[in-house]
């Protein structure tokens, strides 16, 4: 499942500051690892990094900010150099799509009340379907 990651950034400080933002997680790609970000002072940036979720259901990730000079975006303290923030949140990935149901019907008389055995048939899944999404439910209603 591809998506956009929003990230807010917010710098309340009077000057610019010059972060590099690093995203990690077992179960995502983002299209970028890292990224440089010069954020003006008291102002805020959201950066928005496409991802790739390996599976559906819960997924961490993590993002880790740290101030550090780059190219023509330099701090004013070069003190602030090397402190970094990190924020790890889980995210619900929900497989994308319309679902495909499938419903077959069968009706069985039983005779001289004996026991009789109903087979299904396999599930044939299409060929393009998203891993770990696949559903099958079974409803068995009859009357005596």
């Amino acid at each position: 499942e591809m998506f956009p990651l929003n990230i807010s950034v917010f710098n309340n400080l009077p000057s610019k500051l010059p972060l590099i933002l690093k995203l990690d997680g077992e179960d995502v790609e983002p299209s970028q690892k890292t990224k440089e970000i010069c954020i003006r002072g008291q102002s805020s940036q959201v950066v928005s990094i496409g991802t790739k979720a390996l599976k559906v259901g819960d997924v961490n990730i993590s993002a880790s900010l740290e101030i550090s000079n780059f190219g023509d975006c330099q701090a004013d303290k070069a003190a602030n150099n090397g402190f970094v923030d990190r924020l790890e949140r889980p995210l619900l990935v929900k497989p994308e799509g319309i679902p495909v149901e499938k419903v077959e019907s069968d009706m069985v008389c039983h005779k001289d009340d004996k026991a009789q055995t109903i087979t299904m048939d396999k599930l044939q899944l299409p060929d393009q379907v998203v891993e770990d999404s696949a559903r099958m439910l079974t409803f068995v209603s009859g009357d005596v």
